[in-house]
Formats: C-alpha cells, structure tokens, sequence
C-alpha cells in the first residue's frame, strides 16, 4: 500500500501483503490506520478553503474499499444522474485518485519488476519494492532526471479552460 502526494512522491509504503488482500484489508491492518484512528497522525486541524468560512478536514482519499472517517474520503456508492452532486464528487474524488494509480503506472513502467510476481523470499521482494519507491521519488524530485523520469505527458494534468461536469 501506498499513499502519493499531489506529485506522484511516495510518502508512505507498506510492503508485505498478498495481492489477493482487498485495499482495505491491507489498510486495517497498517500501522497508518492504527495511527490514524488513534489520532496520533499529527493531521492538521481542519481549516477553512480559500475563499470560505466553513472548516474542512484533511483527509486522505481512498476507493470505495476503504472505510469512510474525518480523515478518510471515500466516493459515494451506486450510480448518480449526469450533474448530480454525487456523481461530481465522485468524478473529482477520482481525478484525485488517479495520482496514485499513475504513480503505479510509472513505476511498473521504468521498474519492470513490478509486473509480475516476484519468486523471491519475502524479505527480499520487500527491499526490492521499498527500493523502486526510494529511487521513483528520487527521480521526482531530480532536477537532472525529472523530466526524462516522468515526462509531461506521463502525469495527469487538467486542461486549460476545461469544465468538471461530472460525466
């Protein structure tokens, strides 16, 4: 399990479960989720958005596996109508959750051992996965490398005078 910042850096791994384990299986069984039901995260206080008054937690957002808490976001369940509330939440919780699906998707690209399962011991795999993480994140943040890393058009970007409509 990973969790991404706003530019495809890890900023925490959790190595060592099966793949068959659901996302939220993993998740209530991390030492995250114990931290973060305990409050001792360190999460800022909620505050309020630019250019409003009602404060806002924090939080982390998650897919439909995880559980929903203050800090933990999570897409409304079922189908919504074209414009709904819902349906533009969900559409922009989305966009969010693809950083981290594109930070796989970058990794699995350069580092091709992540393609398929590793035939090694346990230990093994584990330094291995926690290795492409340091190393993606050093390549992020290279000035040198950052560009040849992860071009322009490896990332996720909104389009100049597009609209969100929830489609």
């Amino acid at each position: 399990m990973v969790i991404v910042d706003a530019d495809y850096n890890c900023i925490y791994v959790d190595i060592g479960y099966q793949g068959r384990v659901s996302d939220g299986g993993v998740f209530q069984n991390c030492e995250l989720y114990q931290r973060l039901t305990n409050n001792a995260l360190n999460v800022p206080a909620p505050r309020a958005l630019f250019g409003r008054r009602n404060e806002v937690p924090y939080v982390f957002v998650g897919d439909a596996a995880f559980p929903l808490t203050e800090n933990l976001m999570k897409p409304y369940q079922g189908t919504y109508v074209r414009g709904s509330p819902e349906r533009i939440f969900n559409y922009r919780l989305s966009r969010s959750r693809r950083i981290v699906e594109n930070a796989f998707g970058i990794m699995s690209s350069v580092f091709r051992v992540l393609r398929k399962p590793m035939l090694l011991e346990a230990d093994k795999a584990t330094l291995i996965v926690m290795t492409v993480a340091c190393l993606h994140n050093f390549l992020r943040k290279s000035k040198s490398f950052r560009g040849i890393y992860t071009p322009v058009e490896a990332v996720d970007r909104e389009m100049e005078g597009s609209t969100i409509s929830g489609t």
